[in-house]
């Protein structure tokens, strides 16, 4: 996942590629939610169970339940997205 600040926002997204849409097939796709602050940690951890959360964390431990994300910090935005 990708951070950056922006015009005094923080923003998370990710470049994936359009894997079904006919003609459009294989264009880069700029997907992204604005947050609040920066990340408090280097990874996104996502734990399904018991209750499903979404978090913060500096590193990764031994827990088959719980995806990690790693975080680029950015300096500045990158030039091809225009958000």
């Amino acid at each position: 996942m990708l951070y950056f600040e922006d015009k005094g926002k923080h923003i998370y997204g990710t470049l994936i590629s359009n894997h079904g849409y006919y003609e459009m097939q294989g264009i880069p796709l700029w997907v992204y939610t604005e947050g609040e602050s920066a990340p408090a940690g280097n990874y996104l951890a996502y734990n399904t169970r018991p209750k499903e959360s979404v978090g913060f964390v500096d590193s990764i431990e031994s827990e088959p339940r719980v995806a990690y994300l790693p975080i680029i910090k950015l300096a500045e935005k990158l030039e091809l997205l225009d958000i």
